[in-house]
């Protein structure tokens, strides 16, 4: 059973809802959507005829006007964008049960499995699902086919615009070889430019060099470069998307103010939720700490990170304080606790690690890289924290969600 992974790209998106919105807008071929032109936003979108000029979304308004003085400056309105990417997922799902948008103008559909009804090539499929979105929304799309997320969107990246490209299993590398590196989703311009002063230009370039120079030039993100330019990306879709949140907790057999004991369960739960994290490509960007009394009130805490992030002492530390505050409470009021629990939330696409990052950064993420690796092999009890070897956990206790 093949992995086959669809990415429906809508073409100039907001530009194009703003045009069926406002008809006036219809023939403009320079055209800005952000904001007007002496607003101090930031382009959300622009046609394609503006985007010769070098305009791109994320750009300020000032420096779009200064680079074409001549374009149409509007302002949409994110009713219209919703409205018009809900009629497009409705579309979407005729053609597979698991239909996940990425965005309001992209979305990944999942054809695993389908290899008796397509034996062939998706092309043909591709081909009514472009048609279809047009025929309904009046919208253009491209369309990218890929053995994982990672491929199928820079396939209907380098499809646009109104195109369709099939990557097939085994194709991935060959087709990636010739594509710079900024091509891959992650390497945005600042770190293009330093992998470019490092002789590492072109996807080619990084499928050429061993893991181990490549090590020597950029530390820990070095693998994770390696394995996407050879192909390598996420294949699993869930039909809500992102989850929304990891969490472990424990309900105790007795009630407990046992610091050392629950800082321990703290340190199991936060070492889990982080291995998950970089194991499912996420990172969070709020992290929460739960006790429950014995009396079975609820005490929450809750903390927001500087930075997103999927390393276990950047999500302890946070824990730690929040615990402190909590089980304050809980002494205070004379009880025990009876739960314990950690959570990750606003969790959002784990991002390539900075390249430059502290050194001592680097180093925690160095010595995550391999144990990870050692637990891939040999199971998660292999390498845990000393804080927590003689923690054993009761089976029937925790509970995850």
């Amino acid at each position: 059973m093949s992995i086959r992974i669809v990415h429906v790209d809508l073409d100039a998106f907001f530009v194009e809802v703003c045009r069926q919105v406002d008809p006036s807008l219809k023939n403009v071929d320079l055209l800005v959507i952000g904001g007007r032109r002496d607003q101090r936003g930031v382009v959300q979108s622009a046609s394609y005829g503006a985007r010769r000029y070098g305009i791109h979304s994320g750009m300020p308004i000032a420096r779009a006007v200064a680079l074409c003085p001549a374009a149409t400056f509007h302002q949409g309105e994110f009713r219209h964008y919703r409205s018009a990417s809900r009629a497009v997922r409705s579309i979407l799902q005729q053609f597979s049960p698991i239909v996940v948008m990425a965005s309001l103008d992209e979305a990944y559909l999942d054809f695993t499995g389908t290899d008796r009804m397509h034996p062939t090539s998706l092309l043909p499929v591709a081909e009514h699902i472009r048609d279809r979105v047009h025929a309904e929304t009046g919208l253009d799309c491209s369309v990218g086919i890929g053995p994982n997320r990672m491929v199928a969107k820079i396939a209907s990246e380098a499809a646009k615009p109104r195109g369709l490209l099939e990557v097939r299993p085994g194709w991935q590398e060959g087709f990636l070889a010739g594509l710079p590196l900024s091509a891959i989703p992650g390497i945005g311009p600042k770190t293009a430019k330093r992998l470019t002063e490092l002789g590492l230009s072109d996807v080619a370039d990084v499928q050429r060099r061993s893991l181990a120079d490549l090590e020597r030039l950029l530390g820990p993100a070095a693998r994770g470069l390696k394995r996407r330019a050879h192909g390598h990306g996420g294949s699993t879709l869930t039909g809500g998307g992102l989850p929304k949140s990891v969490s472990r907790e424990t309900t105790l057999s007795r009630d407990s103010t046992d610091r050392e004991r629950l800082e321990r369960l703290l340190t199991l739960f936060t070492t889990r939720i982080a291995g998950q994290l970089r194991g499912d490509g996420l990172m969070a960007r709020t992290v929460t700490l739960k006790l429950r009394r014995g009396d079975f009130r609820t005490i929450t805490r809750q903390q927001t990170l500087p930075h997103a992030t999927d390393l276990d002492n950047e999500l302890r530390g946070p824990v730690q304080v929040l615990f402190d505050q909590a089980l304050a409470e809980v002494l205070r009021s004379k009880q025990g606790v009876r739960l314990i629990g950690v959570g990750a939330s606003n969790l959002v696409p784990a991002e390539t690690p900075d390249l430059f990052e502290e050194p001592a950064r680097t180093k925690q993420r160095e010595l995550t890289s391999a144990v990870d690796l050692v637990r891939e092999r040999f199971g998660f009890d292999a390498v845990t924290p000393a804080s927590i070897t003689s923690l054993r956990r009761p089976k029937k206790e925790e509970k995850e969600r």
